[in-house]
């Protein structure tokens, strides 16, 4: 390895290692794993599937104000935004 790819691989294990990234990455792991949720995502699905979108919608509703989804997608944004941050960093 040269030593970009040295550089690279610390500031990614670094990055691994925030208490932000390990909290995004254990509630995405809730997420894909309640049983409640998967069973909210097949039926949206489902419903899309079918073109009940009146119905798709208001499930929708319901799993985007699940307090996991909230958390998760809060968690999501924080984590997009460090990312843009060290994006502008590296940039420069």
């Amino acid at each position: 390895m040269n030593n970009i790819d040295d550089i690279l691989l610390s500031l990614k294990k670094e990055i691994d290692d925030l208490p932000l990234i390990q909290e995004y990455k254990s509630l995405k792991e809730v997420v894909e794993n309640d049983e409640e949720l998967k069973r909210m995502r097949q039926e949206i699905a489902r419903l899309t599937n079918e073109e009940k979108y009146e119905e798709r919608d208001a499930l929708l509703e319901i799993y985007n104000a699940h307090p996991i989804i909230n958390n998760f997608n809060q968690i999501k944004e924080e984590v997009k935004e460090l990312l843009s941050q060290i994006k502008d960093i590296i940039s420069d």
